[in-house]
């Protein structure tokens, strides 16, 4: 078997989004304002930006396996260029085959290709599995991440 890692280009952008749905099955979530069309539309944004690499893993039989994003966002003070991995699915009957392996492999290479000197990622808490996934493949557990939705409240 062998897991054959390609960059998405423009008029795959469904197929991307199909890849995320693996993301909301347990233990993750749908987002509560999730909209398939406008997630493809925002993908197909995404495609023409020159900072941002979406990757898809397929199986020998070109069946979609996996998906990964990885953006080249900001200059850091502290660290250097930094580059994020935003999403990083992998179907479930396809997990521990190397599928995420390789798809890491792919976005950390473009990413330190693009002038990155660091990769980060962040990872819902519930993800204990991915989490050790991230460890075994050399990540260091930095720091924890917080969010804010929507504007500023008071």
């Amino acid at each position: 078997m062998t897991i054959h890692v390609r960059r998405f280009e423009r008029g795959a952008e469904a197929q991307f989004v199909m890849g995320l749905e693996w993301l909301f099955a347990p233990p993750g979530g749908r987002p509560v304002d999730w909209d398939n069309d406008r997630a493809v539309e925002r993908t197909a944004q995404l495609l023409d930006h020159e900072g941002v690499a979406l990757f898809g893993a397929r199986s020998d039989e070109d069946q979609l396996v996996g998906v990964v994003s990885v953006y080249v966002d900001i200059l850091s003070v502290r660290f250097g260029r930094r580059a994020s991995i935003e999403d990083l699915a992998v179907h479930p009957d396809w997990r521990s085959r190397g599928v995420g392996s390789n798809l890491l492999a792919a976005a950390r290479t473009w990413a330190h290709e693009q002038g990155a000197d660091y990769v980060f990622l962040e990872s819902g808490l519930a993800r204990t599995e991915a989490h050790r996934f991230y460890l075994r493949e050399g990540a260091t557990h930095a720091a924890a991440a917080f969010r804010w939705t929507g504007g500023p409240t008071r």
